[in-house]
């Protein structure tokens, strides 16, 4: 460069991420490649992205990768052969990436830097930026919607294309607003007699069953008593929505008998927070692979069983609940003998 030429700069668009050139100033530098870019990112600043195709994509992988994860603990607790396992675990990374590349696409349709996404994802933002073009991403996740697509083609039949779908009670507050709001249903109450009864305001009662509102102990406890409902269900759902990060589950009971208590309480709080489907319903719902048997279903809400791993992680699935939450309880209750408590008839 000859001497007082203007000195290059090799810089990232801001908007866009594509590397272009910039002669180095006195003032603020420049930060886009181009007139659009800049234009296209005052416009963005004022509107916020529609960012709701990315959380759908985002949402629905991951749904399939905590589905694979489960499989595999199912088989892994199985004694599955090194075939199966290997074959699983492929499955498995693959199905990694495509959340992967989903969180990109959601991140970069925001806005967010490929500096601050790499950094994330402990790697250098150039070779982040090069493993996940726009072409590598969008191809993956149009992959990853067609091979879902065909799965849930060869999985439907006449007995499994239509049917009463679960309520999606996903996090600790919804599956919790959703059982109150299901006892409250049964009991033919209007809000205002409801909160009569419980002792506060028909707003508060509004509030509890949307989930914008998370009430004291006390306030659960008489809604259970009105509702003429088990406490100790509502007890593990609103002690759900207690726990911080910081914070974690009880620990598991030493005594098996306790543990099997918890265990079967835990998983009719999860059967309460679905609304308390039939056992048809929880049957189509748990569609992936082989469905559990319908007197398994039955048996296993009902506290006279408790079923292998794999037929317990369907179950739970099928009620919007998390495996990885009653793992440890389904081990120490497995210890216990049990002996049949209620008909399957007792649940629909």
């Amino acid at each position: 460069m000859p001497p007082g030429s203007p000195r290059q700069q090799t810089r990232q668009c801001s908007r866009c991420g594509t590397d272009f050139q910039y002669t180095v100033r006195r003032g603020r530098p420049n930060t886009f490649c181009s007139r659009a870019c800049r234009t296209a990112s005052r416009s963005s600043s004022a509107e916020p992205p529609d960012l709701t195709r990315y959380q759908q994509d985002l949402a629905v992988t991951a749904e399939d990768l905590q589905l694979a994860a489960t499989t595999l603990l199912a088989t892994a607790h199985d004694n599955g052969t090194t075939n199966v396992l290997m074959r699983q675990i492929t499955e498995h990374y693959r199905l990694l990436m495509d959340v992967e590349a989903a969180v990109v696409a959601r991140a970069r349709a925001a806005g967010e830097p490929w500096m601050v996404i790499a950094e994330a994802a402990g790697s250098g933002p150039e070779s982040f930026r090069k493993k996940w073009t726009q072409d590598k991403v969008t191809r993956r996740l149009a992959l990853a919607r067609e091979t879902r697509h065909n799965r849930q083609t060869a999985t439907s039949g006449p007995d499994t294309a239509a049917g009463p779908l679960l309520p999606a009670a996903q996090t600790p507050g919804e599956q919790f607003a959703s059982a109150m709001t299901s006892l409250h249903r049964a009991t033919g109450h209007t809000i205002k007699e409801t909160a009569s009864l419980v002792g506060i305001s028909p707003s508060y009662v509004s509030r509890i069953l949307s989930g914008t509102r998370r009430p004291a102990w006390p306030i659960v406890e008489k809604f259970a008593g009105v509702c003429q409902s088990n406490p100790a269900e509502l007890r593990t759902l609103w002690e759900a929505t207690q726990r911080t990060p910081d914070r974690d589950q009880e620990p598991v009971p030493k005594d098996p008998e306790e543990a099997r208590r918890r265990f079967h309480t835990s998983l009719r709080a999860l059967y309460l927070a679905a609304g308390r489907p039939t056992i048809w319903d929880i049957q189509h719902a748990a569609s992936t692979g082989a469905k559990p048997a319908f007197q398994d279903i039955a048996l296993t809400l009902n506290g006279s069983r408790i079923p292998d791993w794999e037929t317990t992680t369907k179950i739970i699935l099928a009620l919007r609940g998390s495996p990885a939450d009653l793992r440890l309880l389904w081990h120490a209750a497995k210890e216990v003998p049990l002996v049949s408590a209620l008909p399957a008839a007792a649940f629909g």
